[in-house]
């Protein structure tokens, strides 16, 4: 009988292992739902191929739109990154939302027609360098940008944002850190050690000084309310939240009152540096 209990605890210790072992080296797949762009979406998104722009970094080409308007303290650009599982050309059709503002929509490393495999240190790098190199080769000073980032995206903003000086920032479903996250939702195992991406924009978030706008789904199924709040109470400039009530992760770009709080945040900051 004791010999049997043996067994059966280092069988499952040695599942146990086995789990931690897979998650450790298929982190990349859990965290990054890829999207590509097929040929049927080409054929659709030809309609905005004046807009296509394409960056090389690091032997990698970055490719989105720019939908260049005049940029100035009235009409900022605003940079956009998406989320985990977004390809960002769908963001091509709510260009009425934003006005006369500038618009650059740029896919991460292994989404749309952007090659190489993303990860933390590859969005945060090809993120700075993308800011940098519109921002000289445009004449766009980072006080003329807004950065607006969505649940990963608003990672990549926030990292944006500790590095460059820009107008404002709009976090939608953001989260104060990864591991918190990944605690959650997997209880039972060591996340900290294992997680080679922790996205702790927690750590960031007191030294800015820049406006912020978060922007956060009532019935958020992965990012809990509390996760995105305690960035907003973290964050070293005027943090301001809105709750949209009924809306989820996916589905909060859908309501009225998100645009309605996109709007008018964008109004406020052009108003007091205007």
């Amino acid at each position: 009988m004791k010999k049997m209990m043996v067994n059966s605890i280092l069988a499952l210790a040695g599942f146990y292992i086995t789990v931690l072992v897979v998650l450790f080296f298929t982190q990349e797949h859990l965290i990054f739902f890829t999207r590509k762009i097929n040929n049927s979406q080409k054929l659709v998104l030809s309609k905005f191929s004046k807009f296509e722009i394409n960056i090389s970094h690091n032997g990698n080409n970055l490719h989105g739109w720019f939908i260049k308007k005049e940029v100035n303290s009235e009409t900022p650009l605003i940079i956009y990154y998406g989320g985990n599982a977004e390809e960002v050309s769908q963001n091509l059709y709510d260009q009425e939302y934003f006005g006369e503002h500038s618009l650059l929509y740029m896919n991460y490393r292994g989404y749309g027609l952007s090659t190489g495999r993303p990860g933390q240190g590859a969005l945060f790098s090809d993120a700075i360098y993308i800011f940098d190199q519109i921002s000289k080769t445009h004449n766009i000073p980072p006080s003329n940008i807004i950065l607006m980032g969505r649940s990963l995206g608003a990672a990549v903003a926030t990292h944006v944002a500790s590095k460059r000086e820009v107008k404002g920032v709009i976090l939608v479903t953001p989260f104060d850190s990864l591991v918190k996250i990944a605690k959650k939702h997997y209880p039972i195992f060591p996340v900290k050690m294992l997680l080679k991406h922790p996205f702790n924009s927690i750590q960031l978030a007191p030294k800015i000084n820049i406006p912020m706008m978060a922007i956060i789904a009532s019935r958020d199924r992965i990012i809990p309310n509390e996760m995105s709040l305690n960035l907003v109470d973290h964050w070293g400039g005027n943090g301001e939240y809105v709750v949209i009530k009924n809306a989820g992760h996916n589905s909060i770009h859908q309501y009225n009152e998100y645009w309605a709080t996109v709007g008018r945040f964008l109004s406020e900051l052009t108003k007091e540096n205007s």
